[in-house]
């Protein structure tokens, strides 16, 4: 129940002075921490880019944002010191007889055998309340003969603190109450914790990650959410991903930023991504790829280059890490009229365009990714199914909560700052490793998932028949793409018991079938019945696809017509 708080491995880390640098928190955070203060101390805070300012009762404190970086060296032991704290406010604050019994040193008492029937647990929390001078330094949390006194777990925090870390105690004191703060609302100290570790990558005392590896629990808190791992996966998967949604739901926004999280610059000053706003005169290859002007250098002619041709030939000589293209409103124009190429060269790593004029060879990187962004109107164009086969299609769709919240609770959209950690390149070796074939699921030793792809494909096997029987069945490509995501969905789990088979199986079934199907009741209307009977079917719901089979058959019955899109 209780760690062990002398483990080496959650002690505060020392201080090294030759590495600190100035910590400036971004806007976000900022405005996370300023209420956090505010709601904790039930007062005025104000947190600026490198002060912050708290009132406490009458007095004012006063912190430098380095408090910030003390909070996070000390990070794993306040995670280990609370759950302490929380057990003794459920269990012992208010109870006299426990109390008194701690007070007066009757451990035995029977009362506090079957409150801690755990001899280690017991042990560790009777030294957490009596202040045992090597295993928790700091104030006794109960005093008087009769327990009478009891102190806050919060001025426990700070005795304790103060003791583990080379600061004052007099200048310092608050600074306890700001790390209990902070233990408390664990998700803004992990976010703490990425941007001070970020800025201060290169001081002795950090541990960097195992380059060789990328999973999600790494990743920053905005890329935690369900939209944002589908995303993610679905890059690792292939490097070929659409999203769609209603105008103004981020769907830029969170291509943009992992691109600005993966970002590395090259000796040139060259960035790895590129975003490229796609226009209604669009009608052949030329805005992607360029074109031979014999007029250009004085009739002697050249081949006019574009974004897109300088990062691919910029990805062509740094393989090691991934570059991204952000084709924005993707189908303002018909995709197939400029795309082309792109969709047949992607299917084959290392191919080379054919380019008339064009000095030398250009292939096609594999190192590459591309996502375009999709808005649905009167000014755009619906996608073949040519173009949905070869691509992940995640539709953005903001819950109402999340949307009427930003009248009281404004979201700061702001420059991601760079991983600089290895997270690039390990995503990028996981992305070529996925696509090579790796998959070790059935060999995860857990006996819950050793017969997985087998349950994939009994699943899958259904829906085919279903889907046959129109015209919408899927072939060789969609059954590889639908292994690669289920296999990078396992992958980038920290633990088995964290991958959820059934949630990446729901996912395949709305990112890559589901968007092909379209038509009026008589073509789709008993098809769509037939899927949603399999979504209620299978060992664990289906639930998103349910919810957008449920959404078509609604289209269906008001106009007679629905599609994904």
């Amino acid at each position: 129940m209780f760690a062990d708080l002398l483990a080496k491995e959650i002690q505060p880390q020392n201080i090294d002075i030759r590495h600190i640098t100035e910590i400036e928190i971004s806007q976000g955070l900022k405005q996370k921490i300023q209420k956090l203060l505010e709601n904790e101390e039930n007062s005025y805070a104000k947190v600026f880019d490198k002060t912050a300012v708290v009132q406490t009762d009458r007095n004012y404190v006063f912190f430098s944002s380095h408090w910030l970086y003390l909070a996070v060296l000390c990070k794993k032991y306040a995670e280990a010191l609370k759950p302490y704290g929380d057990f003794f406010n459920q269990n012992l604050r208010g109870n006299q007889r426990l109390l008194m019994l701690l007070a007066n040193e009757q451990f035995d008492a029977p009362e506090l055998n079957h409150l801690l029937p755990d001899p280690t647990d017991k042990e560790r929390m009777i030294k957490f309340i009596m202040s045992d001078p090597v295993y928790r330094p700091g104030k006794c949390l109960i005093n008087g003969e009769y327990g009478s006194k009891v102190r806050t777990i919060k001025d426990i925090f700070g005795s304790c603190i103060l003791k583990k870390i080379a600061v004052p105690d007099a200048s310092s004191a608050y600074l306890g109450n700001l790390i209990y703060y902070l233990a408390k609302n664990p998700s803004v100290y992990d976010e703490l914790e990425v941007e001070i570790r970020r800025q201060i990558e290169n001081a002795d005392y950090v541990k960097k990650p195992d380059k060789n590896l990328f999973k999600a629990n790494d990743l920053p808190d905005i890329f935690r959410t369900g939209f944002s791992r589908r995303y993610i996966t679905s890059l690792l998967a292939k490097p070929f991903v659409i999203l769609t949604g209603n105008s103004g739901t981020g769907k830029t926004r969170i291509a943009k930023q992992f691109a600005e999280y993966m970002e590395r610059t090259t000796e040139e000053g060259q960035k790895n991504w590129l975003i490229v706003p796609v226009g209604a005169d669009w009608t052949d290859n030329a805005k992607i790829l360029g074109f031979y002007n014999p007029l250009a250098d004085n009739g002697t002619g050249k081949y006019e280059k574009t974004g897109i041709i300088n990062l691919i030939e910029e990805a062509g000589r740094h393989q090691n890490i991934p570059y991204f293209i952000i084709l924005d409103e993707m189908n303002l124009s018909h995709v197939e009229r400029y795309f082309s190429d792109f969709l047949s060269h992607m299917e084959i790593p290392g191919s080379n365009f054919e380019l008339d004029g064009y000095e030398g060879t250009l292939n096609f990187p594999d190192n590459l990714f591309v996502i375009g962004t999709v808005n649905i109107d009167e000014t755009t164009y619906m996608f073949s199914p040519k173009v949905l086969d070869r691509a992940n299609v995640v539709e953005f769709k903001p819950e109402k909560k999340e949307v009427l919240s930003l009248f009281t609770e404004p979201v700061y959209v702001e420059k991601m700052k760079p991983a600089n950690d290895g997270s690039a390149e390990a995503f990028l070796k996981l992305a070529k490793e996925i696509r090579a074939g790796k998959c070790t699921l059935n060999d995860s030793g857990d006996e819950n998932l050793n017969s997985a792809m087998e349950a994939v494909q009994q699943i899958f096997g259904e829906i085919y028949e279903v889907v046959e029987q129109k015209g919408f069945e899927f072939a060789y490509r969609t059954v590889r793409e639908i292994r690669q995501y289920i296999s990078a969905a396992y992958e980038i789990a920290d633990t088995d018991s964290e991958f959820e088979l059934y949630r990446a199986i729901d996912e395949q079934l709305l990112q890559k079938v589901l968007p092909k199907i379209h038509g009026n009741r008589k073509e789709i209307g008993e098809l769509l019945d037939k899927l949603e009977n399999i979504c209620a079917q299978t060992e664990k719901p289906l639930e998103l696809s349910a919810q957008k089979i449920k959404q078509m058959k609604g289209k269906l019955a008001t106009i007679q017509y629905a599609g994904f899109i």
